[in-house]
This record gives structure tokens, C-alpha cells and sequence, in this order.
């Protein structure tokens, strides 16, 4: 009797174990298109629903980051200093449904990424 307890058990187990494998994965909301304008030009690079940029900044020049929604509402904005690396990283995974724009701003030149965010 132990023993058919044991097996039940066992395959009940598996059985569950089986159907959450069959589940799909949850598709990740945040889609961006990421080009280098320029060799020097800041890194952007997408894990899942966040977002990191990356910039060498060799000129020592003050970099300026804004975010912007469909709208064109500024959503973020944050001024950085002369720092020879500027990183940041932006949350998406709560974002509503929509199209952002990324805008890195450094000495002369501006950087405009758009991403999409899907639900």
C-alpha cells in the first residue's frame, strides 16, 4: 500500500511538473531599434524589459539624458556630469503600451533612440 502511494505520488509530480514546462514563457514588452550614428557614440542595449546606456565619455563633455513618451511629454530628464563613464538604466516592465523615444544629448550631437513597448 506504501509503495502505490509512493508511485501516485510521484506521478502526480510528474504530471505537474510536465504541464508547467508546457506553459509558454512570458514575451518580453519592450522592442527597441538600437543603431551606432557615430563610432564614439553611446551604447544602448536592451535585456529584457530594461534598457542600459552606456557612454565612454572621452571629450569630458556634460551628457544629458531625457525620455519622452508618444506624446512627446518628457517622462525623465537628468543631467550629468563630466564623468569619463555615464551609465544608466531605465525599467520598462511597468511601462504602459506605447512608443518612447531615448534622447542622449553630449557637447553638439544628439542621439535619439525609439523604442516600442508592447503588451
Amino acid at each position: 500500500m506504501k509503495n502505490v502511494l509512493t508511485i501516485t505520488a510521484a506521478l502526480v509530480l510528474l504530471a505537474g511538473s510536465a504541464q508547467a514546462m508546457a506553459i509558454p514563457a512570458k514575451t518580453e514588452a519592450l522592442s527597441i531599434a538600437v543603431e551606432r550614428t557615430e563610432p564614439n557614440s553611446p551604447f544602448i542595449r536592451k535585456e529584457g524589459n530594461k534598457l542600459f546606456l552606456n557612454y565612454l565619455n572621452l571629450e569630458a563633455k556634460k551628457v544629458m539624458v531625457k525620455v519622452y513618451d508618444s506624446s512627446n511629454r518628457l517622462l525623465y530628464i537628468e543631467k550629468m556630469g563630466e564623468d569619463l563613464v555615464v551609465e544608466k538604466a531605465f525599467n520598462f516592465e511597468k511601462a504602459y503600451e506605447g512608443t518612447y523615444s531615448l534622447v542622449v544629448s553630449y557637447g553638439n550631437k544628439t542621439i535619439k533612440e525609439s523604442l516600442r513597448v508592447l503588451r
